[in-house]
């Protein structure tokens, strides 16, 4: 891990699982983003409501299964790392394609970012960051050395 909490991309990189049985998921995933970025059922938020007994409960996001899908295959081929201070360092996403070592900078920032912040993954589905990130993943899995 570099001290700074930044490491490089070859870093980020080598950090990846090549042999996770998640990357099969992880690539066929990517292709039904890059098919079809945000589904209808990819991302709502409940209402919120009070019960009969007075209480009240704060309405959230819910996830549908392809993002459930996603999220738990970039956790299980290392894509989200605590080799990344996300919350001190920020990949900004501007729309467009990302390299791979931004892939796992931003994977973990959204990954993680949803525990402080409900809704942070499904604003990345929205924005196209979350079908970008496991584009560039899957590239880099496809293309690496000795594939």
């Amino acid at each position: 891990m570099s001290e700074d909490g930044d490491p490089d991309d070859a870093a980020l990189l080598a950090g990846l699982d090549t042999t996770a049985q998640a990357w099969a998921r992880l690539l066929a995933l990517a292709d039904r983003f890059a098919d079809e970025p945000h589904a209808d059922d990819d991302y709502r938020w409940t209402r919120s409501e009070r019960g009969a007994d007075g209480v009240v409960r704060i309405g959230c996001p819910v996830y549908g299964e392809r993002v459930v899908q996603a999220r738990r295959a970039l956790a299980e081929v290392g894509a989200v790392t605590p080799a990344y201070h996300w919350m001190r360092r920020r990949v900004p996403y501007d729309g467009g394609a990302l390299s791979p070592g931004d892939a796992v900078r931003m994977a973990t920032a959204v990954v993680r970012g949803e525990r402080f912040n409900d809704g942070f993954i499904g604003r990345a589905v929205e924005s196209g960051a979350l079908a970008a990130i496991l584009a560039a993943l899957a590239t880099w899995y496809r293309d690496r050395p000795g594939a």
